[in-house]
């Protein structure tokens, strides 16, 4: 009989061991499993985050180029080429006003992405505010000077002004092309750090009054038309 006892609580203790074993065992897989899981949110969190990285948004090319991701090579208007064999048009003297409404005085720099038709109104100027206290100020006064109808007979569907920080935009463009670049430009710098100053679509042109010639050489200056 006390030998049986002591066969039972030899037992006894053995199933209490390996049940004991068997819930640490449950237990560490559990946390292995977890901390797997961790991990692979963890790395594809990682992922996602490093392929929607911000550009460095102080390069004013490097900003353009991602104002213009996700536009169809077909519904993006050829540019204009510079002699230099760079993508876009620094802003100068002669040319800011014409593109901006403003003078360069005003701002440190810029560059602008033109059509190279004139038939085709699609501008977009990234400019550089001397500080990001004068950002605003600039934004302002490009919104009430940028001319959407400085192209010959054709003007831009929708004219958007924003800034971040020191970097002002101006997209005078296609609707839908003008709504992508403004999208791009808020996912660059965030939403809460981009203020839109002016988002509105463009009149039609108003055609001269008077007689209108379908003759281009008679409506001219006569000395002009001789010398054709």
């Amino acid at each position: 009989m006390k030998k049986l006892a002591i066969t039972l609580t030899a037992l006894t203790l053995a199933l209490a061991l390996a049940a004991c074993g068997s819930t640490a065992g449950s237990s560490s897989s559990t946390a292995s499993s977890s901390a797997a899981s961790s991990s692979a949110s963890s790395s594809a969190s990682s992922s996602e985050s490093s392929s929607t990285a911000a550009v460095d948004t102080s390069d004013l090319t490097a900003v353009m180029d991602a104002l213009f991701n996700g536009i169809a090579e077909d519904q993006m208007p050829m540019l204009m080429p510079q002699e230099d064999g760079s993508k876009y048009a620094p802003l100068t003297e002669e040319n800011s006003e014409y593109n901006t409404g403003v003078a360069l005085s005003a701002y440190k720099e810029g560059i602008c992405a033109e059509a190279a038709i004139s038939a085709q109104a699609h501008s977009v100027c990234l400019l550089k505010a001397n500080s990001a206290e004068e950002a605003a100020k600039l934004a302002e006064d490009v919104a009430a000077n940028a001319n959407p109808n400085k192209w010959i007979c054709v003007s831009a569907e929708r004219t958007i002004v924003a800034y971040s920080g020191d970097t002002v935009l101006l997209a005078m463009s296609f609707n839908d092309l003008a709504q992508t670049v403004l999208d791009n430009f808020t996912a660059q710098f965030g939403a809460e750090n981009v203020t839109v100053v002016k988002d509105e679509a463009g009149a039609d042109m108003a055609m001269p009054e008077g007689d209108v010639t379908s003759d281009p050489v008679a409506a001219m200056p006569e000395d002009a038309s001789g010398a054709l």
